[in-house]
């Protein structure tokens, strides 16, 4: 195992101001990229800004050129924010299985022991937007085809304080990725 090359960008991707309005278009925007052919880890940096709505993006995946999607992972679902706080996702070309849960620490009582088998659990249904926020379906990156979609919720306005940045970056072994 070696470091990695630095990140490099495949796609940044904001709203137009006329995608934006009340309820959203569709329940969100959708983003597509292409992935370099060597790529060993996919990482997308989210920011928003916005008053009264709220934000979350998901990454995800197709296996057969786009006619269908499933996620990947989801960010968290971010209201009544600037763009000081990034939401980061982390996804590895070939996944191991493993679908990650959130365990509030509220939930962990003191002196417990939390298994394994409490943090990690077995792949469940990826379909497009169905994952919640802050969770990994454990599905790796199936083509080099991907999309970013944008859950919007809220009455969301063209103003310029209401906006987002959903940045795509691949890391690799390979000069040329």
């Amino acid at each position: 195992m070696s470091i990695r090359l630095p990140l490099r960008t495949v796609g940044t991707f904001s709203p137009a101001a006329n995608e934006l309005g009340a309820g959203s278009v569709n329940g969100g925007l959708s983003h597509t990229f292409t992935l370099p052919q060597d790529v060993d880890n996919v990482v997308v940096k989210f920011t928003a800004s916005l008053v009264g709505g709220a934000y979350s993006a998901i990454l995800q995946t197709t296996d057969d050129g786009g006619t269908t999607y499933y996620d990947v992972a989801r960010t968290s679902i971010v209201t009544n924010a600037n763009t000081t706080t990034a939401e980061w996702l982390s996804v590895p070309v070939n996944g191991f299985g493993y679908a990650t849960t959130v365990i509030a620490p509220s939930v962990v009582a003191v002196g417990s022991v939390v298994t394994r088998g409490s943090i990690l659990s077995t792949i469940g249904r990826a379909g497009a937007s169905t994952v919640g926020q802050r969770a990994n379906t454990g599905l790796p990156i199936l083509s080099q085809q991907g999309r970013i979609f944008v859950v919007i919720t809220g009455d969301i306005t063209d103003a310029a304080a209401n906006t987002y940045v959903a940045t795509v970056s691949v890391n690799s072994q390979s000069a040329t990725a």
